[in-house]
């Protein structure tokens, strides 16, 4: 099924919520693939669509999310331009700002895989928010604890990246 258009930093509930991804492509994108696609611009738009998709992976609707969020910023689906990674090479990547729109469409093909790695990098800095409490993923890290800002993050979970 398709990826559903959406941002990555609304999914880190951490403060400051910056997040950038270097998404690794497993397999040479081509077109039939569904490869990876950007709405350039995005990571510019405001947080007027705060929402994130309950499931990352739909057969329908995958542009719900983002034709929510350019309503918010005065635009039509066809005001946007969508840049798509097809052609990359296995083992191009591509990095991009937590708060930039993109998803995929359907792998068309019966035989080839489409497959990436993601790797996220946040600020050494972050600290939980509130909503990691409600989070299947964040909420065994601030589990019973009242302020999930003073939880510090497990070097072992989140090793910290030098230049």
């Amino acid at each position: 099924p398709p990826l559903v258009f959406h941002r990555d930093s609304p999914y880190f509930m951490f403060d400051p919520d910056d997040v950038v991804t270097v998404w690794i492509a497993l397999d040479d994108m081509l077109e039939e693939l569904g490869p990876l696609e950007y709405v350039v611009g995005s990571h510019k738009w405001g947080d007027g669509r705060v929402g994130s998709a309950s499931q990352f992976f739909q057969s329908s609707n995958m542009h719900n999310l983002l034709q929510s969020a350019a309503s918010c910023e005065g635009l039509n689906m066809e005001d946007l331009t969508i840049v798509s990674m097809k052609g990359i090479r296995a083992g191009s990547l591509s990095i991009h700002h937590g708060k930039i729109w993109h998803g995929s469409n359907k792998n068309q093909s019966k035989t080839k895989p489409r497959r990436g790695l993601g790797l996220h990098f946040v600020p050494a800095n972050v600290r939980f928010t509130q909503e990691a409490q409600q989070s299947k993923l964040w909420k065994p890290y601030v589990d019973g604890v009242t302020d999930p800002s003073t939880v510090e993050l497990s070097q072992q979970d989140f090793p910290i990246c030098q230049s």
